[in-house]
């Protein structure tokens, strides 16, 4: 007889399960301060073995592959570099898991609920410390940025603590976002514009003001004297404004009280009392005087900014430094030399539409309508930036011509550096057909960048006073785009950009794990072509240090384009984007080129290579629309009856002007350009050509390729013996 024995090995299924949490409700955890772990039933309550993984920011997973089916409860723990443990106060959290799991987003002390109120859009959370503000005393914080057009908006304080917070809802498609926190209205960090891409509901990682932490320095207390000495330039009523009040204004006295040595010297003074230190501050002065006739008292925009005075100069922002023994170091003083009496001057601002028309004939972009009732303005230092008083600001159409015009009184010292744009204000028939043409219309798209001045300001200076009272702009096209400027309706151009990142190694970035990516800043290129306002592409690495990302586009589409470069730092968590501000060179121009070996067709483009600057003034192309290439279209199907010379057009022009012709029959053909005094300065001798309808284009140069002078001009067309006639045309620059 036998026995037997039967083991039965019984085998516990376990489980995958995934635990994320979000610390956007949490008091500033970051994966260098703090570690943190589950602790629960699973594990006893107790150790350290389950510590999660920050994945980026407020972000935060662990998985376990070694629970089984079953309920179970945890909490969350915090430990910080002491070692020093801090538990979710909140009840238990519950999970029942069967199979393997991944379990909803957690958030710190707020079960699955998030800080933000969740919508059907995208939703952001943005967020900032102030622990790192010398002296911080509660003002309210901001943040402004492409959500709310650069207008900086009120965050809440969470509780007492050092953390403000507010959410901003974006398209559903994903947005590019361009922003920055202020301390106080108005009182902007000093760093380079944050970013960020986003396309699902997300908390930014918590950041100090001015990414800016807090030090173990003991806080110091001193009196600062900032001084304006106006060098017999009549200054009425003078402000400082700085860092130091979060950029309101301080009254300066001239008057021999309020620490003013002496009355009406010229000297401008303001004491600051207890500036807290150790800490730098960036300041400036303001003049109440508007510019427009008008004075400020806020100073604020509500009732005008008044001057700032370093711009006269050409200065930028000064900055003084309250050092850790309470001295006072770097610039407490500034002098405006004379400049000259205010004189005022009837300024002229012109600007050629001819490439945005939506009319018969058009044959740009179709933008701008006056038959709907939009208007072209000119915004600058002078009205506010606004358009308040239409007499100074709205630009009335010439007759017969695509050029606006505005003719107004300014007053300001002769070599002052004024500074405006053009601003398209589109009726709202317009906005409702581009609406539905296009998808809604951007915010602020009116805001012209001129490509010439790298996205930044118009300037121009009143200059001496010459008897005449007068000042005559150059004309120029709205975001400078010259007629021919556009590339054709319905043809498709690939552009190839390419940038060297050799240097960006000094700016962070990381060859090995950095992505790079290239942002169009021309909002119109964006929105008629339908990529988003935040439209940005990643390029592909080349492996010699560049990138490149081939872009395509449909006519019709200017011939500039204005971008930045950027990268996305994985060991910051951060987006870094090249230019910025709104200066001078706050993008990069260039342009593309039609080919004249091919009839001057528009054809696929590589831009020339960029190398990475951080930077502004970014690297901005020569402007120069008359090297747009000269053709000479041809409609051999139309044979006219009679030989003709049309108007040119447009007329006035700046620099370039298209002149049409028609044939009856084939004859040797001579175009003439002559200048007032009857010299002839340019020819074009076409040989024979065969009877049909033409068209060439002057780029306002001579024989020699140079650029010939505004005035009036007379052009000849010879058509052998058989015809011949002059017309007079007008170049305005």
């Amino acid at each position: 007889m036998f026995s037997s024995m039967v083991v039965l090995a019984i085998t516990i299924a376990s489980a995958s399960v995934t635990f994320n949490l979000n610390t956007s409700t949490a008091p500033g955890f970051t994966d260098s301060t703090s570690t943190l772990v589950i602790r629960g039933s699973m594990n006893g309550w107790a150790g350290n073995n389950w510590q999660l993984t920050n994945i980026g920011g407020d972000y935060w997973t662990f998985t376990s592959d070694t629970l089984s089916d079953g309920d179970y409860g945890y909490k969350y723990v915090v430990i910080n570099t002491a070692g020093n443990e801090s538990w979710e106060s909140t009840d238990d959290r519950a999970i029942s898991i069967s199979g393997d799991t991944v379990l909803p987003q957690d958030y710190w002390e707020s079960g699955t609920t998030p800080a933000y109120t969740e919508t059907d859009s995208v939703d952001v959370w943005f967020r900032v410390s102030t622990a790192g503000i010398v002296g911080y005393d509660g003002d309210t914080m901001y943040v402004g940025g492409y959500m709310n057009s650069w207008n900086g908006e009120p965050l809440v304080q969470e509780g007492n603590s050092d953390f403000w917070s507010r959410q901003y809802s974006f398209p559903s498609s994903g947005s590019y976002i361009l922003y920055k926190f202020q301390h106080g209205s108005g009182g902007w960090e000093g760093i380079n514009n944050r970013s960020v891409s986003v396309s699902i509901d997300t908390t930014l990682a918590w950041v100090y003001f001015d990414n800016q932490p807090p030090t173990d320095a003991e806080l110091v207390y001193t009196n600062v004297i900032l001084t304006l000495v106006d060098e017999d330039n009549g200054f009425q009523d003078i402000r400082f404004k700085g860092q130091f009040s979060n950029w309101t204004t301080v009254q300066g006295y001239d008057d021999g009280t309020n620490g003013d040595e002496t009355a009406n010297d010229g000297v401008w003074t303001a004491v600051l009392d207890s500036v807290v230190g150790p800490s730098a501050y960036e300041w400036g002065v303001i003049d109440t005087d508007n510019g427009d006739g008008t004075t400020c008292e806020a100073c604020d925009g509500s009732d005008g900014y008044g001057t700032w005075l370093l711009d006269i100069i050409g200065e930028p922002n000064q900055e003084f430094s309250i050092e850790d023994d309470g001295s006072v170091t770097g610039s407490t003083s500034i002098t405006i030399p004379y400049q000259g009496d205010p004189i005022t001057k009837t300024v002229i601002f012109s600007v050629d539409m001819t490439e945005w028309l939506d009319e018969e004939g058009a044959t740009g972009m179709p933008v701008f309508s006056v038959a709907r009732g939009d208007q072209m303005q000119v915004r600058g230092g002078f009205n506010g930036w606004n358009c308040d008083d239409p007499a100074n600001c709205e630009m009335t159409r010439t007759p017969g011509t695509n050029i606006f015009s505005l003719a107004t009184s300014i007053t300001g010292f002769p070599s002052t550096e004024n500074e405006f744009k053009y601003f398209l204000e589109l009726d709202s028939s317009s906005i409702e057909i581009l609406n539905s043409t296009y998808g809604d219309i951007y915010d602020g798209i009116g805001w012209e960048d001129s490509p010439q001045f790298g996205g930044g300001n118009r300037t121009f200076i009143l200059g001496a006073e010459d008897g005449s009272g007068l000042l005559e702009l150059e004309l120029s096209g709205y975001y400078d785009l010259p007629a021919t400027g556009t590339i054709p309706s319905g043809q498709t151009v690939d552009i190839t950009f390419t940038i060297n990142m050799v240097d960006a190694n000094t700016d962070g970035f990381d060859l090995a794990e950095d992505s790079v990516y290239l942002s169009i800043k021309d909002r119109w290129l964006k929105y008629l072509q339908g990529l988003g306002d935040d439209y940005t592409v990643i390029a592909s690495a080349n492996g010699d240090g560049t990138y490149s990302a081939d872009l395509s586009f449909v006519g019709p589409f200017p011939w500039h384009m204005l971008y930045t470069w950027g990268f996305y730092d994985v060991s910051a968590v951060a987006h870094v984007e090249e230019g910025g501000g709104f200066g001078f060179g706050r993008f990069r121009a260039r342009y593309q080129h039609a080919d004249a070996a091919n009839d001057c067709a528009w054809g696929d483009y590589i831009l020339p290579e960029d190398s990475w600057q951080l930077d502004p003034p970014l690297p901005v192309e020569d402007f120069d629309p008359g090297t747009i290439c000269i053709n000479l279209d041809i409609d051999k199907s139309i044979v006219p009856e009679q030989f003709y010379l049309n108007d040119n057009y447009p007329n006035p022009f700046n620099p370039i002007t298209s002149i049409s012709f028609g044939l009856s029959g084939r004859v040797d053909i001579e175009i003439n350009i002559y200048n007032i005094m009857g010299q002839r300065i340019a020819t074009m001798n076409k040989g024979q050509l065969p009877a049909g309808s033409y068209s060439f284009t002057w780029n306002g140069e001579n024989q020699f390729g140079e650029k010939v002078t505004s005035g009036i001009y007379f052009y000849e067309m010879r058509a052998g013996d058989e015809f011949r006639e002059i017309k007079k045309m007008t170049l305005v620059k």
